[in-house]
């Protein structure tokens, strides 16, 4: 009834990052009119360098779980 072969958090951490770099986007704004536009510039692309890092790195998990199950599934069929 319930199965884990199709996995939703790849979805759900791609929503997840397009959130992150909105917000992103609103500090760099906030951060503009605070600091100046230098300090706006080096922050957004900082932080969006490390927070697709970040989601990458699981991303990386789900993808291996998906490659395992591919050899497995070919193993098993000869």
């Amino acid at each position: 009834m319930f199965s884990f072969d199709k996995l939703i958090t790849p979805r759900i951490i791609s929503a997840l990052y397009i959130i992150t770099l909105a917000f992103l986007v609103i500090a760099a704004v906030l951060t503009f009119f605070t600091r100046g536009f230098n300090a706006a510039g080096i922050m957004l692309l900082i932080m969006a360098v490390f927070a697709r890092i970040f989601f990458e790195c699981i991303m990386v998990t789900f993808k291996n779980n998906e490659y395992l199950r591919r050899i497995a599934e070919s193993l098993e069929k000869k």
